[in-house]
Order: structure tokens, then sequence, then C-alpha cells
């Protein structure tokens, strides 16, 4: 067998590996999921709305934003990476926290985590789990204000903005006939803001390293990743 069908197929193989990994995370998710609970297997893997027969919109504006807060989450992800990549470890740190701190937000708002999981599991309440998120952006925005001016500043302010609205309405107005949709239209406009906020500085950031590396002498292996970079910036 020649020596470069060899190198090709071990090279091959070598691209499975992260499949591996995540579908070997999978098969855990799956096993102990469906092992270890008491209900009925379709209650864990089918679609809530079909599994009680509502229409298929139901929950859809929920469901937009947790899809906001991962796009979100994955766009400062992306951007952490990039800014690495171009020696910026401050802008990098400020957008793993943010990332992070994303995550939480979109786990929550999918598994209900502040109004149903933490209140049952811990004894806590509703607002408190509230008061720490929103400690926990303050601390965010607080310590990486330095990077935060440097971007696009007035959409992240926006976003604070309308989910402290949010806030306010659920626990000063809950008992409002217009409660429900001022809560959750504020909520849904804060996440949109938040993703454009990060899908833009996620952009913008791509864009000046790129710029930078450039005009650096680099390898191969970096030229090819700004290649990347700069054809998925454009598009």
């Amino acid at each position: 067998m020649p020596t470069s069908t060899r190198s090709e197929r071990r090279a091959e193989l070598n691209a499975l590996r992260p499949l591996a990994v995540v579908w070997a995370a999978g098969l855990v998710v799956l096993v102990t999921t469906l092992g270890t609970t008491d209900f009925d297997d379709k209650d864990v893997l089918l679609d809530p709305a079909h599994l009680a027969g509502l229409p298929w919109y139901t929950g859809l504006i929920s469901n937009l934003g947790v899809l906001g807060w991962t796009l979100a989450a994955v766009a400062a992800a992306g951007a952490a990476h990039i800014a690495h990549l171009g020696g910026r470890p401050r802008a990098g740190h400020f957008l793993k926290q943010a990332a992070a701190l994303g995550t939480l937000l979109a786990l929550d708002d999918l598994l209900l985590l502040h109004s149903s999981v933490f209140p049952k599991l811990f004894g806590v309440s509703k607002t408190m789990v509230l008061a720490v998120y929103a400690v926990l952006g303050l601390a965010w925005a607080i310590s990486n204000r330095r990077e935060i001016i440097r971007t696009r500043w007035g959409l992240l302010g926006a976003a604070g903005v309308a989910m402290g609205g949010s806030i306010v309405i659920d626990q000063l107005f809950a008992s409002a006939s217009w409660s429900l949709v001022a809560e959750d239209g504020a909520k849904f406009m804060g996440v949109l803001a938040w993703a454009t906020y990060f899908s833009l500085t996620a952009r913008d950031i791509a864009s000046s390293v790129v710029r930078e590396l450039r005009e650096r002498s680099v390898d191969a292996s970096t030229a090819s990743t700004l290649s990347w970079i700069e054809e998925l910036v454009e598009n």
C-alpha cells in the first residue's frame, strides 16, 4: 500500500476523532437520561407540543429566544478563539466569559432553570436565581468594561435595558393582564439585541485580526486559517 494512501487514511481517521468524542458524550446522555428516569421514553425524546397535541407554533417565541442565546454564545466563543489567534488575550477572555454566561442563559431558557429546576433542587426562590443572573451579568460587564467600550456597546446596553425591564415587569406587575406579553416581549427583544451584539462583535474582531495578521509573516497553517476566517466574515 502506498505511503501516501496510508497517510491520507490516517488523516481521515484523525478527522473523525472529534465525532467519536461527541457521540460518546451523546450516548452517555441518552443512557443516563433514559435509563434512570421513571418517565416514558417518549416524554424525554419527543417534542413537547407533539406529545401534548398542541399547534406547531406552541412555544415559538421561547424557542426562537433559545436559538438567539445559542447564536450569541457560539459567536462569542468563535470570536474568543480568533482573538487569541490575533494575540488579544483580554478580548479573548472577555468573549469566553460572555460565551459561558450566554450558555447558562440559553440552558435556563430551554430548561426553565430559574423557575422550575433550581427552586425544586435547592429550595431557592425564582427571584433569587434571577438576582444571581443579574449579578453575574453586571460583574462580567464591569470587569470587561474596557473591552466592551471598544465594541458596539449600544447594542449591549439595549439588551440589558430590555432584559432588566422584563425582570421588573415580572416582579412588580405579574398580576396585570398585560404582564405576560410585556414581560416575554421585552425579554425577546433583549435576546435579539444580545445576539446581534455578539454576532457583529465576532465579525468586527475577526476582520480586525485578519487585517493585522495579513501584515505579519505567518506560516502556511495560519494563512489557511486566515483565509477561512476571511471567507466566513465576508459571507
